[in-house]
């Protein structure tokens, strides 16, 4: 009789330690980049003509902080426009599901907008000037298919005003 359990008790013992030492599940990564192809995007900038915008990413930093980046045609021949707006996730809002750096949309998400950035680039792709930043009050609205977005910036004295954007888009 001993040898039956010896055996089946050795059998749980070789199958426990291939369990205490293979490896842990790989935790799901919360950084990465999603690409969507914008079908028909707007940017308007308070005071200026809409522009078309022709390119779109959302990086997540982190399970909270976003940043999304859209490429538009600037005014002038040649000239490229980029905006980036940084926040972060709502409460109840969820990060996006990412493996080895690239990221899906699966759920609606709200950004809580914190800043804005606008370069401008000439047809070679070269800086016409520094980014301009503002800190921003605002929202994005985040679906697989739709982008929209609003925001402000806050004046930093009393002697600035207030300007506003906004960017609409639908994305494949």
């Amino acid at each position: 009789m001993a040898g039956p359990a010896l055996k089946r008790l050795s059998g749980l013992l070789v199958a426990w330690l291939m369990l205490a030492t293979s490896p842990a599940p790989a935790q799901p990564e919360v950084f990465g980049r999603w690409q969507p192809q914008p079908r028909r995007c707007a940017l308007e900038q308070q005071g200026a003509s809409p522009l078309s915008c022709h390119g779109f990413q959302l990086d997540q930093r982190n399970a909270e902080v976003v940043r999304l980046i859209l490429q538009a045609e600037g005014a002038g021949r040649g000239e490229q426009v980029q905006l980036t707006l940084v926040g972060s996730l709502v409460e109840g809002s969820e990060p996006m599901r990412c493996r080895s750096g690239s990221c899906t949309l699966r759920k609606p998400m709200q950004v809580q907008l914190v800043s804005l950035s606008l370069a401008r680039f000439d047809g070679r792709g070269l800086a016409q000037t520094l980014p301009s930043t503002w800190p921003v009050q605002g929202q994005c609205h985040v679906e697989p298919a739709l982008l929209s977005c609003q925001a402000s910036s806050r004046p930093l004295s009393r002697f600035e005003s207030t300007a506003s954007w906004s960017v609409n888009a639908e994305l494949d």
